[in-house]
This record gives structure tokens, C-alpha cells and sequence, in this order.
């Protein structure tokens, strides 16, 4: 592919200061005197600092701060380079200061994306009192892009005086946003998991922070709802949940909304056709031969299905990993019964009501850049849990839920471990009737990734998330 780069021309970051005015009002008749005004107004920027970059950004320019414009001069040479800055504003003057409005320049360049945070419409910057805020420019790679552009970005931040007004923020338009705003959210306090969603009757999105991450809440949608649908990367998905660090976890739909067989999947694998005894239970494993758990559930080898999931990723969505969050995926191999190595009989943790949490952070499949897991996946990319699986609605055969596809064959893989059985390691998958079985993991049999979107990741305008009008990632 030709090299393309972007530069960045100067970004020009103004703060539109509202003209306060003052009117002068006659007294009482012959009563006079003068008044002076003291408070002044000075809202400015002092300091524009390098975050974070990649190795493809080229600095034209030493980046300064001056007065209400802060500016910098880069280039941008590769499909994923980036650069991040942080900007300090301070409020030097005597009078209280709050944001009226925040506007960027859109830019028609399809392959720039330009992100602010740390701040938003509505917050207060006392007198004497400094905040920074973050920008980041990031180059995307995408079809139809030019071989080089130089741009230049603005954005104006209005500070007015701040008089006691209640400034409301605007709702970004993130797909988390469009969830919860398409949505009522209801509490799963009351849900029995050992009965499917059609035997309860339960459909929509519901919230925990029971078994979760930390005991954050995370909303997921249970049942025959009909308005998780989303278009990314060239394909569809259905929206799993809202994990507890607020990305998204969507599954594999196809290239159509609505797939039926093997048109809702990536094709069929073997779980591991290696089953050299306990440590082939795992998405990754590690020595076969070894006397302890720890070696023998070690991430150093690769199963089958992660190998054919890693070779699907690099074809068709590398290009979209800034995208994705690393939230990590779950392949639980703490015991219930037996010890887990060699070919000894082994019953994996899985009689419990369902959780989101991991109990091992060495069963948490993340990559290297993330702050939690195993940090073992080259792809942050996976599988569902059998726990998700009930969560939606799929402890019992069940064929009116949104994971149900019709004519799957034998079903699909999770990434959940059910037990070994001193001959064969058998591995949880969604079975064709729409509930959970467990199938010898050499069985080649259908695969649904699982991805995660950042949870800053935005929708173009007007999606709903139905069949007809999914949520579109811009």
C-alpha cells in the first residue's frame, strides 16, 4: 500500500470570552458620586503538553500556548498513528468562569478523527484556578482517503461569566448514550437464571453490580429484543452488554442483519483438536505433562479456535483495532472438582449462578497494553462466556433470544470450560436449540467473535438500533 500521511496544519483552540456589560441607572436627584469597576475578566491557556504518540508522528513544530490559542504542527504518516496533548486553562482574573459551548470543526477527511475530553459544556473554573483538557488526533485507515492533506482544526471553547446558571452538558453521541437513552434499564434483582428467557417471560436491557468487575454496574439485554443491532467494520453485531469499564461487547451477526446457519458465523473450528489432557481445556494453555496447575494452565500455547478467531481478525479488522477496548474475555478454569492436571478427571467451576467477574486474572484473556488479565492475546478479540450466555436468556433450550440463530448446525463455541473427563476435554457452546451444552473440544463447529468498543466510540446520526436502522459506528 502507498504510504499516505496526514499533517495536521495549525490547530488553532480559541476561547470565545462573552462581553460583559454594564448600564449605568440615574439616581435620586441631586445625589451623585462615581464607581469604579475592579473585577476583570482573564481566561487563558498556559501550557499545551505531549501525552502520548506513535513512532510514525513527526513534530513540525514546538507546540505553544498563548493567550486563547494553543497550537501545534504535526504529521501524521501511517493508518493508526496518533498523537495526544494535554491543554491547561486557567482562570486568572477575579470573576467565575463556566463553559457555555464547546464547538470542533468537522473535518471532511474521512481518515482523521479528532477527540477532545476532560472536559465538557457546563464546567466551572473558579477565579484563580486552573483544569486541563485532552485532544487527540488519531489516523484511521479507510478506503478512498487522499495521498496527503494538510488540515488545520479548530475548536472554540466559550467561557462566560459563571452567575449561579445551570448549563447542562450535551449528550455525546456515543453508542453507550444511544443504549441507555433507547432504553429503561430494570434491575435483575428478581431474575431466576436456571429458567430461560421465554419460560420468564424477561426482554430488554437490565443492570447488576452483583458478580461483576470491582462491583461496578454493567447493563446487558436479555430475551427477543430487537434493538441491539450494530454495523461496524463491514459487518454486523448484536450488542451483548455494557461491560463495568463502560465499552461495548458486541457478537458476530454476519454480513447481513438478519443471517441464518453458517452466514451468522466466521466458519467452523475445532476448539483444540490437540486434548492432551487438562491444559487443552484452555482458549491458551500450557504443558501437558506438567505436576502442577499453574504450568499446566500457563498461557504459552495457542488452541485451535484462537489461532482460526486471530487469522479472521488480522483479515478484517485490523484496521479497525483503535476502535477496540480490552476489556478482555473470560475462559474460567478455576475447579470445582478434580485438580486440573494431566488426564485426571476434572469438573470446572461452573455450578454457580451466572457472573460477569473472572475469578483468576490469569483466565482474563487481554493483551499486553491492558492494566488488567493474563495480558496473553496478540487480538483483542474472543469468545462469550457460558455465564453471558445466561444472562441473555440461554440456560434452557430457548429459540425466541437474540443469540438463537436458526439452522446452526450443532451450535457454537463459547469460551468456557466444562469439564475433563480423563479421555477428552469438553468445552461449553451455544447449542442449536438456542441453550447451552458442552461438546469434546476436537468437534468442529461454528465460531461468533466477540469484540469490545471503546467506550468513547460514536454513532453517525439517526440509527436505533433495530434490523432496519442498526446503530452505524462512523
Amino acid at each position: 500500500m502507498k504510504q499516505k500521511n496526514i499533517i495536521i496544519g495549525i490547530l488553532c483552540i480559541a476561547i470565545c470570552i462573552m462581553t460583559i456589560g454594564y448600564s449605568a441607572f440615574s439616581t435620586r436627584l441631586n445625589i451623585s458620586g462615581t464607581s469604579t469597576i475592579v473585577s476583570n475578566w482573564s481566561v487563558v491557556f498556559t501550557k499545551i503538553e505531549e501525552v502520548s504518540k506513535t513512532s510514525g508522528v513527526t513534530i513540525n513544530n514546538i507546540p505553544e500556548a498563548n493567550g486563547t490559542t494553543a497550537t501545534f504542527d504535526v504529521s501524521l504518516n501511517n493508518p493508526g498513528d496518533y498523537i495526544e496533548y494535554q491543554i491547561t486553562v486557567e482562570n486568572k482574573g477575579t470573576l467565575d468562569a463556566i463553559i457555555e459551548n464547546i464547538e470542533k470543526e468537522e473535518t471532511e477527511n474521512s481518515a482523521l478523527t479528532f477527540e477532545v475530553s476532560g472536559i465538557k459544556k457546563g464546567d466551572k473554573l473558579a477565579k484563580n484556578t486552573l483544569t486541563t483538557f485532552k485532544i487527540k488526533i488519531s489516523y484511521k485507515d479507510v478506503s478512498s482517503q487522499p495521498e496527503e492533506i494538510s488540515k488545520q482544526l479548530t475548536i472554540n471553547i466559550s467561557y462566560v461569566q459563571d452567575v449561579g446558571q445551570v448549563i447542562e452538558p450535551d449528550i455525546e453521541p456515543t453508542l453507550v448514550n444511544a443504549i441507555l437513552n433507547d432504553n429503561t434499564p430494570q434491575s435483575d434483582v428478581n431474575i431466576d437464571f436456571t429458567k430461560s428467557s421465554a419460560e420468564d417471560g424477561t426482554k430488554g436491557l437490565y443492570y447488576t453490580n452483583t458478580n461483576t468487575e470491582d462491583n461496578k454496574t454493567t447493563y446487558y439485554f436479555r430475551g427477543a429484543v430487537e434493538n441491539n443491532y450494530v454495523s461496524f467494520g463491514g459487518f454486523y453485531w448484536r450488542i451483548v452488554r455494557i461491560n463495568e469499564d463502560s465499552s461495548v461487547r458486541l457478537i458476530y451477526q454476519g454480513t447481513t442483519p438478519n443471517p441464518t446457519g453458517s452466514a451468522a458465523t466466521i466458519g467452523n473450528s475445532a476448539f483444540n483438536a490437540n486434548m492432551e489432557g487438562n491444559a487443552t481445556i484452555g482458549y491458551m494453555y500450557g504443558d501437558p505433562y506438567s505436576s502442577t496447575y499453574a504450568e499446566t494452565h500457563a498461557n504459552e500455547r495457542d488452541s485451535t479456535i484462537k489461532q482460526f478467531i486471530d487469522s479472521w481478525y488480522e483479515d478484517n479488522l485490523i484496521a479497525y483495532s483503535t476502535y477496540l477496548a480490552d476489556a478482555g474475555f473470560c475462559g474460567d478454569r478455576s475447579i470445582e472438582s478434580g485438580d486440573g492436571i494431566g488426564a485426571n478427571e476434572t469438573r470446572y467451576g461452573t455450578g454457580h449462578d451466572p457472573q460477569f467477574s473472572c475469578p483468576q486474572s490469569n483466565d482474563l484473556y487481554t493483551t499486553s497494553s491492558s492494566n488488567k488479565g493474563n495480558k496473553a492475546l496478540d487480538y483483542p478479540i474472543g469468545l462469550l462466556t457460558v455465564d453471558e450466555v445466561k444472562y441473555a436468556g440461554g440456560s434452557k433450550s430457548n429459540s425466541n433470544y437474540y443469540l438463537y440463530i436458526n439452522g446452526i448446525g450443532r451450535g457454537t463455541w463459547t469460551m468456557t470450560p466444562a469439564t475433563f473427563d480423563s479421555a477428552y476435554p469438553f468445552i461449553f457452546s451455544i447449542y442449536s436449540s438456542g441453550g447451552f451444552t458442552s461438546e469434546s473440544s476436537d468437534w468442529n463447529i461454528s465460531v461468533r467473535p466477540v469484540i469490545n468498543l471503546k467506550s468513547t466510540t460514536e454513532i453517525i446520526e439517526g440509527g436505533n438500533g433495530t434490523q432496519s436502522n442498526p446503530y452505524v459506528i462512523s
